[in-house]
């Protein structure tokens, strides 16, 4: 009779060990389960995907990556604004600014700036030759003879505007350079948005 009770004890405190062992592991002896047969990352993928935080965010929607789609870069000419012309010893010098890195270029007839040359200068314009192009370029535009790309700078200095700024800015619908400002700002954020 000892034995058998020695046996059922034992049996008993076995079977209670196995028990505990696989409630406080469930894998123990088992093989893994799909939690841990996943990525770490997986459990967070909605947290990357639409993070609150993000300047990107907006609805989660699947990007398609198609082979010929090509991100639309700005062309080294629209960062560099024209600033002004001088006479100075009877030769014109033109002053360009070039808005990504906040410098100003000094540059005279026949000089290569972007992917062109300065091909004449006047007062109050300059013109700019690419390839088979030629550009007259006015104060104030890019050498495209445009109004230029908006920098992250730009960009970061119009989001940062007094509230005042904006409310009397909403007053009065924009003109003239605002206008073509506000354009490009909405087209960037339509590319950047995928539409």
């Amino acid at each position: 009779m000892n034995k058998n009770c020695n046996r059922i004890v034992i049996g008993i405190l076995m079977t209670a060990v196995l028990g505990s062992v696989l409630t406080l592991s469930p894998t123990a002896g088992l093989g893994q389960t799909t939690v841990e047969q996943q990525s770490p990352w997986t459990r967070y993928e909605v947290i990357l995907e639409r993070n609150m935080f993000s300047r990107q965010r907006g609805f989660a929607r699947q990007r398609r990556d198609e082979p010929g789609q090509v991100a639309a870069v700005p062309n080294p000419e629209s960062y560099l604004l024209l600033k002004g012309v001088v006479q100075e010893n009877g030769q014109f010098i033109a002053f360009l600014e070039d808005t990504r890195s906040n410098s100003v270029l000094r540059l005279q007839t026949g000089a290569q700036v972007a992917r062109g040359v300065i091909k004449s200068l006047t007062l109050d314009s300059i013109e700019y030759a690419f390839g088979e192009r030629t550009i007259t370029v006015r104060i104030g535009q890019d050498l495209e003879g445009g109004f230029g790309a908006v920098t992250m700078t730009e960009l970061m200095e119009y989001s940062d505007s007094p509230t005042g700024a904006l409310q009397d800015a909403t007053t009065e619908a924009p003109t003239g350079e605002e206008a073509d400002i506000l354009k490009q700002l909405m087209e960037r954020r339509k590319q950047e948005l995928g539409g």
